[in-house]
């Protein structure tokens, strides 16, 4: 077979014999693929993603071409299937950047509500039970909580009231990392929320 003259032919020919059993075909058919992916990947991704997402595409192409048992169009439906997979890589950068930027942002909302965190007992106990309430349900949030209104009762912008925090809970649990703080934070503020709502009376 010549790669070079007709390469969506020898592909499915390739896919066919593969299909059939050749593991010399489906050895000569991922390397090909492969070698077409790693060209068109490095023009979109980053080099330390790209080796990662050129194997996943490949994997999936191995198991959905076999269920399938697809011999026609294998250039242009593998192709199809890298195009996916780069796309599903920057959604979930996407969205872990926006994870990120909602850590920021709940940080600020949380200094707006309190303005000054060390009369929250007087200004909101409603806020205060609620905090203590969530403290005995999620235990990490209580300390990421109890870390952020310390750390906004010393003073400074959002990011300086953040990394405080971040450096609180850090060594109360070594090893946690920014992303998975940002993203317990997240997840902790909606936890708090649900407690506001359910008993506004409270509030």
């Amino acid at each position: 077979m010549n790669l070079d003259q007709a390469p969506d032919t020898t592909l499915d020919e390739l896919a066919a014999a593969w299909l059939s059993g050749d593991e010399r075909a489906e050895s000569r058919l991922f390397e090909t693929l492969r070698v077409r992916f790693l060209g068109i990947a490095k023009r979109r991704v980053q080099p330390d993603h790209l080796e990662d997402l050129v194997q996943e595409a490949l994997q999936i192409v191995l198991r959905k071409g076999r269920q399938q048992q697809r011999t026609e169009n294998v250039l242009i439906w593998s192709l199809t299937v890298l195009r996916n997979v780069i796309g599903n890589h920057y959604q979930a950068r996407k969205r872990e950047n926006e994870r990120m930027a909602t850590g920021e942002n709940i940080l600020d909302h949380l200094a707006d509500e309190t303005a000054r965190p060390d009369e929250i007992p007087e200004r909101d106990p409603g806020l205060e039970q609620a905090l203590t309430r969530l403290a005995a349900k999620f235990p990490r949030c209580g300390k990421i909580f109890a870390a952020i209104l310390d750390s906004l009762a010393a003073g400074g912008g959002p990011r300086e009231v953040s990394q405080r925090a971040l450096e609180t809970v850090q060594r109360q649990e070594p090893g946690l990392a920014r992303g998975s703080f940002y993203t317990a934070l997240h997840r902790c503020r909606s936890q708090l929320r649900a407690l506001l709502e359910k008993e506004p009376s409270h509030v």
